[in-house]
């Protein structure tokens, strides 16, 4: 019965292995198709989307994870008519335990401008991993309307995630296999000896 139940086990750890490693494939190859939902923002009655590209990833567009450090192109699209009318601003911050974002350190500032064209550039070096927000804030050339939006990201933790995952569940894998391994042999080695004995 012991034998059976840590079977079971390790059929389950090493499921855990395969479908952490197809998550993790999963991600890589749907980056350039990740829904508009998941990279927007509500920013008062609009919604503005982000992008994020990397040179060294050749052409792939990234989201909410952004695989490593480095140079990075954050691409805000506006969207609507109105937001191409006001002034608009973008601060990057490192996301603060709290979720004071005026009380984050800035790592990357754009300041006010009118993006007529609808789609906001911001390059940036990321000199760190770690989980940083974007907040955008647009405001009317009359000074009466004021809309802010933020978006959290995280730059240089998704791979570490996915193969923390895995190194987990494989050392799981091996000691219940190790266990399962003595408990089978050991029972045996044990039996004989007691026959032998008789």
């Amino acid at each position: 019965m012991f034998r059976i139940r840590l079977l079971f086990i390790l059929v389950a750890a090493i499921g855990l292995i395969a479908r952490a490693d197809a998550q993790a494939v999963r991600r890589d190859s749907a980056k350039a198709f990740q829904k508009v939902r998941e990279c927007a923002a509500q920013m008062g009655p609009n919604v503005i989307t982000f992008s994020f590209y990397q040179p060294t990833q050749s052409r792939s567009q990234f989201c909410e994870d952004i695989p490593e450090t480095g140079p990075t192109t954050v691409v805000v699209d506006t969207m609507q008519d109105e937001l191409r009318d006001m002034m608009v601003e973008i601060r990057i911050v490192a996301a603060d335990p709290n979720g004071d974002d005026d009380a984050a350190p800035t790592e990357a500032y754009l300041p006010p401008a009118q993006f007529q064209a609808g789609v906001i550039q911001l390059q940036h070096d990321f000199k760190r991993q770690g989980d940083y927000v974007a907040v955008v804030r647009a405001r009317s050339a009359d000074g009466r309307k004021e809309y802010n939006a933020r978006f959290a990201f995280s730059v240089g933790e998704e791979f570490l995630r996915s193969w923390t995952a895995i190194a987990i569940a494989t050392v799981v894998a091996l000691a219940l296999g190790a266990g399962w391994y003595a408990h089978a042999f050991g029972s045996r080695s044990s039996r004989k000896t007691k026959l032998g004995n008789a």
